[in-house]
């Protein structure tokens, strides 16, 4: 009889039970492969919470001693950018693998030091959470747009604006970085991923619909993009208590265009997925597509980085995509607070 080959066991450590930490945890603690072994918050009420729903064995106030103990395989880092790098070297001088919540860093020099001590230590496996790598609706539209469904140079039209029900949260957000910055990582990287091309040139404008919003910063922004294979793109980005919710993603070229509107958007048959709108041009055909996905696959972003792990392969984004995705936020969040 043959025996059932055995599954290798990780045991996680989450350091910041926020929304991005349960976003994480939700998806992945009862995968087979996997034990949450201690969550960390330095709020130590919110932690102990976190270790009873989602079963950590251990909790900690202090990330440092989290990430010490022998039994942790892999860290996820789901805090504030600021953080990331001391986090990071924590990780790293206790040969630890790390999925790490984006953006990586709050500004790009300490990105490119993050990014030089990954390089020199190869033997830990480091994966950037940008999710839309993961998220199967975006994967089908990348192939479809690779593959000329509506042909090139494409419109692509995004914008993801919060109507804010907890301004606080979304305010300490801003202090630490902008609404571009925060996502705009991820759409710089789909303009990059969907098109094969790279970007040329960016600019973009901002204002403060807040009052307490302090000054040098906006929780409000529009940029604009050029790529090389002549692609342009925007992507506007709001968090207010008077911004209406907004979440248009739309791929516009000369033989026809794609929507994408996100499973809890339908207004009607929410139970079939996320919906793809495939028009052809000239042809004046519609297509619909209905994919099963969710909306933050974080159990197969985690497989992504065990993928790494076990195959030595390279991460998707790789760390060259997600500092040139970086970079370019960097400029236009620079030039819309030049002009503010």
């Amino acid at each position: 009889m043959q025996s059932t080959p055995s599954i290798k066991q990780y045991n996680i450590a989450l350091i910041g039970c926020g929304n991005m930490g349960a976003a994480h945890l939700d998806n992945i603690y009862t995968k087979d492969n996997v034990t949450i072994h201690c969550v960390c918050d330095i709020d130590p009420e919110r932690a102990k919470a976190f270790a009873h729903k989602y079963h950590a064995k251990e909790y900690e106030t202090d990330y440092k001693k989290a990430i010490a103990m022998p039994e942790v395989d892999i860290v996820i880092i789901a805090t504030y950018p600021s953080s990331h790098l001391d986090i990071v070297k924590e990780c790293i001088s206790n040969g630890k693998h790390i999925l790490c919540e984006k953006p990586i860093a709050q500004d790009l020099q300490t990105g490119q030091e993050i990014v030089k001590l990954i390089q020199n230590h190869p033997e830990c496996k480091v994966l950037v959470g940008y999710i839309l790598r993961h998220n199967k609706t975006y994967q089908h539209v990348a192939r479809m747009i690779q593959e000329g469904a509506i042909g090139k140079p494409i419109v692509m039209r995004m914008a993801q604006n919060h109507h804010t029900m907890d301004w606080g949260k979304y305010l300490n957000l801003i202090n630490e970085t902008s609404p571009i910055v925060d996502c705009g990582v991820h759409y710089l990287d789909v303009m990059r991923w969907f098109t094969g091309a790279e970007i040329t040139d960016i600019s973009g404008i901002g204002l403060k619909t807040e009052a307490d919003v302090p000054q040098g910063k906006y929780n409000y922004g529009l940029i604009t993009v050029r790529l090389s294979d002549g692609s342009i793109a925007y992507y506007e980005a709001g968090w207010g208590n008077t911004i209406s919710s907004d979440n248009l993603k739309e791929f516009v070229g000369p033989k026809g265009r794609i929507r994408i509107t996100y499973q809890m958007s339908r207004q009607f048959n929410q139970e079939e997925g996320d919906l793809v709108e495939y028009y052809t041009y000239p042809e004046g055909k519609y297509e619909t597509i209905n994919i099963n996905c969710k909306r933050k696959p974080t159990d197969d972003q985690l497989q992504e980085l065990i993928d790494m792990i076990e195959q030595d392969k390279k991460s998707s984004p790789t760390l060259e995509d997600v500092m040139k995705s970086f970079e370019w936020v960097l400029k236009a969040d620079e030039n819309i607070k030049s002009k503010l």
